[in-house]
């Protein structure tokens, strides 16, 4: 088994092995991502903005970095996808908080999410650029 280093000293297997692992990685952080949005919510915010969205930044961040390693190989579509799954994943998690008892859905939210994919998607776009 052939063993190649490749961003920031990952190891990469031939036949894909590394691209699988970081699918279920992948899977399982967007299954995390439903399952805490689903937690019905006891706190009652008297400001339009909540600081807890910042936290939006690197939540959605990470998802991206696990996406764009699953689909590493593929080349420049791999991006491309991993920007499509994330921002999927980040709009249908606030359309589903629309149904949790004191949840709702904020635009502001995605916009927080789009923040967080594009800085990740920027830096291994730079990262890649580099090598």
């Amino acid at each position: 088994m052939r063993i190649n280093k490749n961003f920031r000293g990952f190891r990469e297997f031939r036949g894909g092995k590394l691209s699988i692992i970081f699918g279920l990685i992948s899977a399982a952080y967007i299954a995390l991502i439903f399952i805490l949005s689903g937690i019905p919510s006891q706190i009652e915010l008297i400001s339009k903005f909540n600081p807890l969205s910042l936290l939006h930044i690197p939540l959605y961040g990470l998802l991206t970095f696990f996406l764009i390693r699953t689909f590493w190989r593929k080349g420049k579509k791999s991006l491309i996808l991993a920007i499509f799954i994330a921002l999927l994943v980040a709009v249908f998690d606030e359309l589903n908080q629309i149904h949790i008892p004191g949840r709702m859905a904020s635009g502001w939210d995605v916009v927080m999410d789009a923040v967080g994919i594009g800085g990740m998607a920027l830096l291994c776009v730079r990262r890649r650029a580099s090598q």
